[in-house]
């Protein structure tokens, strides 16, 4: 999405890193030195704070399931329908996938672009919100029909939801809530943060994001906001989760698997706290293979 490039952030941090450390044993060499105690110093300056044990705990007090997008195997995934059928099924908190449109409205959509799950093609960003009013999340959605296998069951045609009305919903129906960001952009983050504000949703949702920049950024702005970090062995450099479709090729490749050990240490070390995360998340393959399907 806009605003964020694995590619570039991950080369520039790398480079003038590089610049940075090769300037001082160039100028000063024992001033390599004071590197950990300034990184030292600069993260307890810095660090966010994890919320309340009260809102922690009332979040996740008698929390037995989630809807991840909703219902997804009986209505499309981040759609109204899918939630109540979630609700309806027993889940005690919805998943859903936020993101910005090209006027910046907040709605609901997984993917960086529109074409595996509507009628319509592009990146959302490219989108306003009145265009997105033509676009039916139920196009490509199948189904069978209860109790017949063989038969495929229609659904009714349902708009991109916008972030908003889902709190609402989810307010009004006792449904926990669990936000998930792809999208750094800080209009996005602070619409977020209105949204916990507004209808009060510190005890009764948590923000949570691949990227560790999106969480520091949304506890940073309210540290009230329970937050988590999602995360899995090979994010960085392979495109899914059974680690089959590299990222990239070459150097690049190796480069962005050094970024995944790396990162996998870091957060048996130190993110974590420095983000004020609540919460961690993790890949059902990363803790068995066995639990695939």
């Amino acid at each position: 999405m806009a605003g964020f490039s694995l590619e570039e952030s991950a080369v520039k941090i790398l480079g003038v890193t590089i610049a940075v450390i090769g300037a001082i044993y160039l100028i000063y060499p024992p001033g390599l030195l004071l590197i950990p105690l300034s990184l030292f110093i600069f993260s307890y300056t810095t660090k966010n704070e994890k919320c309340s044990s009260k809102n922690v705990d009332t979040f996740f007090s008698g929390f037995k399931i989630g809807g991840h997008r909703g219902a997804p195997k009986s209505f499309p995934e981040n759609s109204m329908a899918g939630f109540a059928q979630a609700k309806a099924d027993g889940a005690d908190l919805i998943e859903f996938d936020v993101a910005l449109t090209k006027d910046g409205k907040a709605v609901l959509m997984h993917d960086d672009d529109l074409d595996r799950t509507t009628d319509m093609k592009g990146p959302i960003r490219d989108k306003t919100r009145a265009e997105l009013d033509r676009c039916d999340i139920s196009a490509t959605f199948k189904r069978t029909a209860p109790g017949d296998h063989c038969r495929l069951a229609t659904v009714s045609r349902e708009r991109v939801p916008d972030m908003e009305d889902v709190v609402k919903w989810a307010v009004e129906n006792n449904t926990r809530m669990l936000f998930d960001v792809k999208d750094s952009d800080n209009e996005l983050v602070d619409q977020i943060a209105n949204l916990f504000q507004k209808y009060n949703l510190y005890d009764k949702a948590i923000v949570c994001s691949f990227f560790p920049w999106v969480v520091y950024r949304i506890k940073k702005g309210d540290q009230k906001i329970l937050t988590g970090l999602t995360w899995r062995l090979k994010f960085w450099s392979y495109h899914d989760i059974e680690n089959i479709r590299p990222r990239y090729s070459g150097p690049k490749q190796m480069l962005f698997e050094m970024i995944d050990v790396a990162h996998v240490w870091l957060l048996k070390k130190v993110t974590p706290w420095y983000l004020g995360a609540d919460l961690l998340l993790t890949n059902n393959l990363d803790i068995s293979q066995f639990m695939n399907g």
